[in-house]
């Protein structure tokens, strides 16, 4: 194990350590619950629950590099409010994951065999300590998902100079064409062969860029490369990219093509993933609704609920934003493979899968080659109700879903507010059902008709 992994691998499982020590701790500190609801965490306690963030957050708060968090923050904890799979995905779960097995590919990563739907593994804990990781990894990979999504999202970027700019805004459309567990819907969208995911993000404005389009379509199988496509509007054609283009920028945000899923990376079976341990973190993801109804004013967020960014602090959820909640998390380490891993935009990405739902948990940290951290996110979302499922609900990437990714290395930041989505049918009247519109290459050039 390399020194970097082993700080981090140490670093977790003393927090471990000290979170189990402290549940018997006074109330006003820890309690069984670990943050007794009613706490509030600020510059000058902070360190009391530093066990309870993740390594990104704990560099904000510490300073020590450029961007810190707001003097003045305060972090209000609520209760841990349950955030369980829908009924359909369950009863997939039950149906079809004692079909599935890890296999090891040629190339040295593994790949399950025998997916239908729902989790295929929902004791990920359980057989070869050794591919722990995988399992966890692949839940999270196959997490439920509708069958189409979108929402209007933007992207605010602030510099090293303090100045906020509304950079961008997108369309965004994510389809999922295969394992599906919806109410309604097959668990294969025969359109859609042989694809399980479709990402689709086309821009609005600025003007200079409006058209541009991503279109990333993952297949079925996890052996084969994803196809990755951009519409460029001065050309009126798409390119089909190489896959080096995963470590491209996403119209000059500072997310990635590869960090669009919110934690698990494209092409899994090129890497070596660990299981680290477990970790109770702090995450806001029962925000208020009415945060993600405007996207607010062209050069900051809005004042109602955001801390304001400036030079070398960035902008920050307000109490008004909602509380934060202790979630529950896996803690994985995923590296690409050493034959794959010259050129890859990340050394290392640390994810904290959420253990209710397999979601990522709101954090995820990423780090260069040498082993220093790059970037860090931060995500603030709430849940939404699934049509037709009885009243489940579920957390999506596509929106409410605000991302704030801080880039140490470049001395930057990016916020990607996603404001309230359509969901299944909720989307049909805007035509985003419609597979060869959205979720393939010749929907592309339909785009400037």
């Amino acid at each position: 194990m390399k020194a970097d992994s082993l700080i981090r691998f140490l670093f977790v499982s003393v927090l471990l350590v000290v979170s189990q020590t402290n549940a018997g701790a006074a109330p006003s500190t820890a309690t069984a619950q670990r943050i007794a609801p009613g706490t509030t965490i600020t510059h000058q306690n902070w360190q009391q629950y530093r066990q309870f963030m993740s390594e990104g957050l704990v560099t904000l708060f510490e300073g020590k590099q450029f961007w810190g968090l707001p003097r003045n923050l305060q972090i209000d904890v609520g209760p841990t409010l349950s955030i369980p799979l829908p009924k359909r995905y369950l009863a997939d779960t039950a149906a079809y994951s004692n079909r599935v097995t890890l296999v090891r590919t040629p190339s040295g990563g593994y790949v399950p065999v025998g997916y239908v739907a729902g989790l295929p593994f929902p004791h990920p804990l359980q057989g070869d300590p050794a591919l722990a990781g995988q399992r966890i990894f692949w839940d999270a990979y196959y997490r439920y998902q509708p069958r189409v999504q979108s929402a209007p999202g933007f992207s605010y970027t602030l510099d090293r100079y303090g100045n906020m700019t509304q950079s961008s805004e997108v369309r965004a459309v994510d389809s999922q064409l295969e394992y599906l567990s919806e109410v309604d819907y097959p668990h294969t969208i025969s359109d859609g062969a042989p694809y399980y995911f479709a990402r689709f993000e086309e821009q609005l404005a600025p003007e200079q860029g409006k058209y541009s389009t991503i279109l990333d379509l993952t297949p079925g199988d996890p052996t084969q490369l994803d196809e990755l496509y951009e519409y460029v509007p001065a050309l009126r054609r798409s390119l089909r990219l190489s896959q080096a283009a995963r470590c491209a920028p996403v119209f000059g945000s500072d997310y990635l093509i590869d960090d669009q899923n919110g934690g698990p990376p494209g092409l899994p079976q090129l890497f070596e993933i660990n299981y680290i341990g477990e970790k109770s973190i702090l995450a806001l993801e029962h925000a208020a609704p009415e945060s993600f109804d405007s996207p607010a004013t062209p050069t900051q967020l809005d004042a109602h609920y955001y801390y304001s960014g400036s030079p070398g602090i960035i902008p920050f959820p307000k109490p008004a934003m909602g509380k934060w909640e202790l979630r529950d998390t896996y803690v994985l380490s995923v590296k690409r493979l050493p034959q794959f891993a010259k050129g890859y935009c990340y050394g290392e990405r640390v994810i904290y899968v959420d253990k209710e739902n397999y979601f990522g948990a709101g954090e995820l940290d990423l780090y260069d080659t040498s082993g220093r951290l790059s970037k860090t996110q931060l995500a603030f979302l709430y849940p939404v109700q699934i049509p037709a499922s009885g009243g489940d609900l579920a957390e999506l990437m596509t929106g409410p879903y605000i991302g704030l990714l801080v880039n140490f290395r470049n001395k930057h930041v990016t916020v990607s507010p996603y404001l309230r989505s359509c969901l299944d049918g909720e989307c049909a009247a805007a035509g985003y059902l419609d597979i060869r519109r959205y979720a393939s290459p010749e929907g592309l050039m339909k785009i400037m008709q």
